[in-house]
């Protein structure tokens, strides 16, 4: 365990010393996956792999040429060499600090992973005048599907074959009818019946093959592309995450449409259609031009039908998806508030925008359905009657002696494969109608900003002392009028301050604008002198504890939810945190301790546990600034007291400390008192000169 968390902590510093932000995500869920018992440079090659980035390059001895390297000792684990001093010692750091080491104690042991290939490409576009695009998500898969193209190759190659198999039958057919039966032939008809057995088991073969080919490229691309929409989703700001749940959801789920429309039997169709035409030309040089123009005239009429309904089935589509994501959110929402629906006896009410939302959603798919239905009536349509002018035209011709018998049947069992494909063009034509809004729902994800919005090579700075500055910062939700303006702002590192004011004065939003999580429509956030959009999300997440008044549980254990994000510390720094916190109680009274079952939302803890959870997961997360939303607003008096103590020891330590609350225990801890109303501060100061003002101005007080 010790070796990974080193491993993982040398990676992370690679990518800050290289200029560059590494997938924290991905990085923790491959060295998680690692063997122990593998060799280090073995293990650093798998997660390399795994994350996507260049194969590391390994080297006998340390080069300066290409530093920072990574480097394995038996004594110090991972380490990152950095340097190499006058006497020829190589200077190197670990999470334990500098050291210095012998160029013989790292042989065999060294190597190069570059986490900046994409900038050093960027670097590049950018000398050539290139302006960088955003990604999108029909970019990401295009990308996709060109890193699986090999199969899809390989599985269009097999359908190609199996349609040129399909001539064999039909050919078959014409040499029986026309030469084996006439001449009595047993010995011929035993060769050819070989043959096309033959034929047929190869097909069947080609079949399973492509099938194979086909389960890769879906579950390649499924992985890919689910882990990239779920990635988009995690980094949107919070500020940016759409209100409603259940449209969000139908819009991630859109990707599926997406996915199974360009990995399953498009591809097929789009390869069939070729050989449709290759057919076309055969039945014309085996039989006449006539009989080939039957099945093309068809063909022609079905692809006509389906590109004049595919406009309408598109805005039926998107109107289908709108509704569908309407009628989710409702459900999400009425889940996650039933407790409150049946307190207000307010679910008659949900009850009625549900029947709405569910009969406008059943004509919206019943308007679909006819619409689609058509299509496949008119194609089947089609195609019986193609088969039947075939056989019409074919009967005359033959009657004529321009063709022969066996060559009427191998133009009719030809005209077969010839209109399957053709006549699958309309329903395909469908089918893109839906991916197609499946597709723009994703990209109205894919629009919203996210953290470090524009930012290429975000900051990755090694300490942040906490020195905020705001000016002249607006915030609004939507086209509202703005819930906090701060013409300016400065907090020094150390400080520790209050936020107080009445309900709905900004107080929180303020706090989420000093943590990242929002970002201001006008105005500038620095902190240290950078400005706080600059700086990773990543980073600003490990150096910034922020507390949130309605913290979240998720299901799984309650080791799961301490350590939510953070790497295992091991047991012994947990209790001691637990300890600190008072929150052994809560696990000691339980039968299986860190091992108790979490349900979704905390369900079984209450708001005075889960917020317990929460301020304990903050204290094993070790920040240098402390971010608090009314920490102990559902905390008996004795758990206040013991967190409060807490807190007193992290501010004595010089982190910066800013809390709201409504509490007037809490104003003990701090120095400095901001006191915001009517969206606005309306007073700031020293702690005794800012209540001695609220005491004379009773219209001011600090109620939350």
């Amino acid at each position: 365990m010790i070796n990974k968390i080193q491993l993982e902590w040398a990676m992370l510093r690679m990518a800050q010393m290289q200029g560059a932000v590494a997938d924290v995500l991905a990085l923790r869920a491959s060295v998680a996956s690692l063997d122990q018992a593998d060799a280090p440079m073995l293990q650093l090659q798998k997660v390399a792999s795994q994350m996507g980035l260049q194969a590391p390059l390994y080297m006998d001895q340390p080069d300066r040429a290409h530093l920072p390297l990574l480097g394995h000792t038996a004594q110090l684990g991972w380490v990152v060499l950095v340097d190499c001093d006058p006497s020829g010692q190589w200077i190197l750091v670990n999470a334990d600090g500098q050291h210095s080491l012998a160029p013989t104690a790292l042989q065999g042991q060294v190597a190069l992973i570059k986490f900046n290939a994409q900038a050093d490409a960027h670097k590049l576009s950018q000398a050539m005048g290139e302006k960088p695009a955003m990604k999108t998500f029909a970019q990401q898969l295009q990308q996709t599907l060109r890193q699986h193209r090999l199969p899809m190759i390989e599985a269009g190659l097999a359908s190609a074959f199996i349609g040129m198999i399909a001539l064999a039958t039909s050919l078959f057919s014409m040499q029986v009818y026309d030469r084996v039966i006439p001449s009595r032939s047993e010995y011929t008809l035993v060769v050819l019946s070989t043959g096309v057995l033959l034929s047929i088991l190869i097909e069947y073969a080609m079949k399973l093959a492509r099938s194979h080919l086909m389960d890769y490229v879906v579950t390649g691309v499924d992985h890919r592309l689910s882990r990239e929409v779920f990635q988009q989703l995690l980094s949107l700001r919070v500020d940016q995450v759409p209100s409603s749940v259940g449209s969000l959801a139908g819009q991630l789920r859109g990707y599926e449409q997406v996915r199974s429309f360009y990995t399953a039997n498009t591809l097929f169709t789009l390869i069939d259609l070729p050989m449709s035409l290759l057919f076309l030309v055969i039945i014309a040089l085996i039989a006449s031009p006539l009989v080939a123009l039957v099945p093309l005239v068809f063909g022609g009429v079905a692809l006509f039908l389906g590109l004049r309904i595919r406009t309408q089935v598109k805005d039926l589509a998107r109107e289908s998806a709108a509704l569908s994501n309407m009628r989710t959110g409702l459900l999400v929402e009425a889940v996650e508030g039933i407790e409150t629906i049946k307190a207000g006896s307010g679910g008659w009410k949900f009850l009625s925008r549900w029947i709405n939302y569910n009969k406008m959603t059943i004509q919206g798919d019943l308007r679909m359905r006819g619409a689609t239905e058509n299509v496949g009536y008119l194609s089947v349509v089609l195609q019986q009657m193609s088969y039947a002018g075939l056989v019409v035209v074919g009967s005359l011709l033959v009657m004529q002696g321009h063709m022969t018998m066996g060559a009427l049947i191998a133009c009719s069992i030809l005209s077969g494969r010839i209109l399957a494909p053709i006549m699958a063009l309309p329903g395909l034509l469908v089918q893109h109608s839906h991916a197609s809004a499946a597709l723009e729902g994703l990209e109205r994800l894919y629009t919203l900003e996210s953290d470090n919005h524009g930012i290429q090579h975000p900051l990755v700075p090694t300490h942040i002392k906490g020195h905020y500055l705001l000016t002249d910062v607006q915030f609004a939700y939507g086209q509202n009028p703005p819930v906090i303006a701060v013409p300016r702002l400065e907090i020094k590192p150390g400080e520790r301050i209050a936020i107080v004011g009445p309900i709905g004065a900004g107080k929180s939003t303020l706090l989420r604008m000093l943590s990242g999580m929002y970002s201001p429509q006008k105005g500038n956030i620095s902190i240290d002198g950078l400005e706080l959009g600059h700086i990773s999300r990543q980073l600003l997440s490990q150096k910034i504890g922020f507390l949130q008044q309605d913290h979240r549980l998720f299901q799984g254990s309650l080791r799961e939810n301490l350590l939510i994000g953070l790497p295992d510390p091991g047991d012994e720094v947990i209790f001691a945190a637990m300890n600190r916190t008072g929150m052994d109680r809560i696990v000691g009274s339980h039968p299986k301790g860190l091992e108790r079952p979490i349900m979704e939302g905390g369900k079984g803890l209450s708001n005075g546990q889960k917020q317990l959870v929460a301020f304990t997961r903050l204290i094993l997360c070790k920040p240098d600034i402390l971010l608090l939303d009314e920490p102990t607003a559902t905390m008996d008096d004795t758990q206040e007291r013991q967190c409060m103590a807490v807190l007193a020891e992290e501010a004595r330590a010089g982190k910066t400390l800013v809390i709201v609350t409504h509490k007037p225990s809490t104003l003990a801890l701090v120095n400095r008192i901001i006191v915001v109303a009517g969206s606005s501060i309306v007073l700031d100061g020293p702690r005794d000169t800012v209540l001695q003002q609220l005491q004379q101005r009773p219209n001011a007080q600090p109620a939350s």
